[in-house]
């Protein structure tokens, strides 16, 4: 009897204490900020299998490679919003000076994924502000070049997903999945 009682005790002590320091642990910031892209480089052209609730699609992707050689996935805003339009994620992209994003309303513009780059090519990148329904949002992009000096935004993918509302996942086996029906995986 004694030893149920000593047990007894002695779990309710490792649960307050666990408690405790959960509690404690929950008082300080999480490192959440994704290491910054280096200001400019090489991006890799992407060839990644990406689905969009199961189907496939295709569009210019760029991927740049950790210190570790993973890669990191970068995509036109309107070819995005193309492939996703008349889902729940679907958003609009206008520019007023700044590129703007509105949620939850039909892409109207062009379906144009053309890019002029193929192949690997020099970006130059890290934070870029967007208004999203008029919010300030900052995300990671890169910006390609063309001959002429145009520029080509590319913004992290999974960025994207977290402010839009879709939900972006990987498989060695299947490549890159998004699901516009789920919220944006954390």
């Amino acid at each position: 009897m004694k030893l149920r009682k000593l047990l007894s005790t002695l779990l309710a002590a490792a649960l307050v204490c666990g408690l405790a320091c959960t509690a404690a642990l929950a008082d300080e910031p999480a490192d959440t900020a994704a290491p910054a892209i280096p200001a400019e480089g090489t991006a890799i052209a992407s060839t990644q299998n990406i689905t969009i609730d199961g189907k496939a699609v295709e569009f210019a992707a760029y991927a740049l490679k950790d210190e570790n050689g993973n890669l990191t996935n970068y995509v036109k805003l309107r070819d995005i919003a193309v492939a996703i339009n008349g889902t729940d994620a679907q958003f609009e992209v206008g520019f007023d000076g700044s590129i703007l994003l509105t949620t939850k309303t039909a892409y109207s513009g062009a379906a144009d994924t053309a890019t002029p780059f193929s192949g690997d090519h020099p970006y130059k990148g890290g934070a870029q502000t967007v208004k999203v329904d008029g919010k300030d949002v900052s995300m990671t992009a890169i910006t390609l070049y063309d001959e002429n000096g145009g520029g080509y935004n590319y913004f992290k993918l999974r960025d994207l997903g977290e402010v839009l509302g879709f939900a972006v996942g990987y498989s060695n086996e299947t490549g890159i999945s998004i699901t516009t029906t789920a919220p944006a995986a954390e």
